[in-house]
């Protein structure tokens, strides 16, 4: 667009009034998205993540009977699922500090506190289900002979309550980070651990404790009127 000033000089311009060399630079920036960067925020709301799962782990360490509940010998029973889910729990812990740094859109700001009270919310259904079962609350897959089913408690509703708190403690701490390959990640790697966990456990109990298939057919596994 060409434009007569007061003073008789004929200014060139580009489209709307805009500089050609500044249509330029919004064409480059709009091609190459910056790169994700975070605030102060962000950094604590995925610190208290981390503090949540150590309340976990301290949980985990202290609050187990002595004896058969706190042991890690395992049987064949186990399937080797308790390995796993060690595992499970080392990458989860570590990988986010290294995918929330990959250039993908983030959730927004109000996703960390509603990760630490997802979080929160899994701590108090693992204790509660800790507390119920009491020292048949096992490390690893194990029965007694005196074991017998428990149907108070969260146990009312679903058969592994324990197992969902945990899901709901790793999905909270990967939602503080607003990222949604952490998400995805930690989600998925749990989500898969604990269903074999579950698959294992299931098999047992049915076979070793007596009542156990009655039990089941009115109550859900993990998640109350669902599944």
């Amino acid at each position: 667009m060409i434009v007569a000033s007061r003073s008789g000089i004929v200014v060139r311009t580009g489209r709307r009034g805009v500089h050609p060399g500044c249509m330029s630079i919004r064409s480059r920036h709009a091609q190459h998205p910056p790169c994700v960067s975070h605030s102060r925020a962000d950094t604590r709301w995925l610190l208290a993540g981390y503090a949540g799962l150590a309340g976990f782990f301290a949980l985990e360490a202290f609050t187990r009977q002595p004896g058969s509940a706190s042991s890690m010998d395992t049987s064949s029973d186990d399937q080797g699922t308790t390995r796993i889910i060690v595992i499970a729990y080392a990458l989860a812990t570590d990988l986010p500090l290294l995918l929330r740094r990959l250039p993908v859109l983030q959730l927004p700001p109000v996703a960390g506190p509603i990760g630490l009270t997802v979080q929160a919310s899994g701590l108090a259904l693992r204790a509660w289900s800790m507390r119920t079962l009491g020292a048949s609350y096992t490390r690893t897959l194990r029965t007694d002979a005196e074991q017998r089913v428990v149907t108070t408690g969260p146990y009312r509703w679903v058969r592994h309550p324990g197992y969902t708190g945990s899901l709901l403690i790793w999905t909270g701490f990967a939602v503080t980070s607003r990222s949604m390959p952490v998400i995805g990640v930690v989600v998925g790697l749990l989500g898969r651990v604990y269903q074999r966990r579950v698959r294992a456990e299931e098999q047992l109990l049915h076979r070793e404790l007596p009542g156990y298939t009655a039990y089941c057919q009115h109550t859900k596994t993990l998640v109350p009127l669902i599944w």
